[in-house]
């Protein structure tokens, strides 16, 4: 009999005790959480030292690309196309963009063939804009007043699954 309540302690004792350390695991990891949740991950310092030098004396070697703005300006205009003037257009929706003139040519050939029933040609502008690194050719979709006019607009038009409004005017 005392062999019983000495073991029911023993194990009422051992019970309390996990008990508790548990709940003491819980509240850690509640805490931790709640901190590592709360606080920023890393702060980028601001970058102050020069990436490279180029040095005012060479001592007689020469440096070359020195007056090159950019090693990747490939110029490949195509004559062949008319591309619509874009200095009136205030707002259009971004249906495609790419550099390579080909692949933009495919996809409208593709989209006016399969949407041929919903989307006007004349509702279709493409414009190329010239950068330092190459030529960045656009499909647009419609002339908007506004830019609320455009997303209202974005928001019933099927084909178009993520919605890019441009500003031609800035």
């Amino acid at each position: 009999m005392i062999k019983r309540i000495i073991f029911k302690r023993k194990n009422n004792y051992i019970f309390k005790y996990s008990l508790l350390l548990i709940l003491f695991i819980i509240i850690l990891y509640l805490i931790s959480f709640y901190y590592f949740i709360n606080r920023e991950y890393f702060i980028i310092p601001q970058f102050t030292d020069k990436y490279f030098i180029i040095p005012d004396n060479k001592e007689g070697e020469v440096v070359d690309y020195l007056d090159k703005k950019s090693l990747n300006n490939i110029d490949n205009e195509i004559k062949y196309y008319e591309f619509k003037n874009t200095s009136e257009v205030d707002f259009t929706i971004q249906l495609y963009s790419n550099d390579n003139f080909e692949k933009i040519n495919k996809y409208l050939n593709n989209l006016l063939e399969n949407k041929k029933e919903i989307i006007d040609h004349e509702d279709i502008f493409v414009f190329y804009k010239k950068t330092e690194i190459g030529t960045q050719y656009f499909i647009t979709y419609k002339n908007y007043i506004s830019k609320n006019n455009a997303s209202e607009a974005c928001g019933l038009l099927t084909f178009v699954k993520t919605c890019l409004i441009l500003n031609l005017q800035n």
